[in-house]
C-alpha cells in the first residue's frame, strides 16, 4: 500500500478549479450586467503573464464582443 502525503497535482487542480467557481459565483452574486462581465474577462486577460496569451486573448474578446473596446464606445458618446 502506498502513502501520500499532501495533495497530487489532480487535487491541487480541483482545488484551483472550485477556487475559481466560487469567484465566478460571488462576481454573479455581485448583480453585474452582461457588458461588466465582457469587462470583467478583458481586464482577467490582462493579467495573464504570458504575453502572447494575454494579446490573443485580449483580441479575441474584442473580435467577439466589439463593445469591449472602450475607445468606440465613448466616440459614439460625441
Amino acid at each position: 500500500m502506498t502513502t501520500t502525503f499532501g495533495q497530487t497535482q489532480a487535487d491541487k487542480l480541483t482545488e484551483e478549479n472550485n477556487i475559481a467557481r466560487k469567484i465566478v459565483s460571488e462576481i454573479s452574486n455581485y448583480g453585474v450586467t452582461d457588458r461588466q462581465r465582457w469587462l470583467i474577462m478583458y481586464y482577467l486577460a490582462l493579467e495573464i503573464e504570458d504575453f502572447e496569451k494575454m494579446r490573443e486573448t485580449c483580441c479575441f474578446l474584442k473580435e467577439i464582443n466589439p463593445e469591449i473596446n472602450m475607445t468606440k464606445i465613448y466616440e459614439g458618446n460625441k
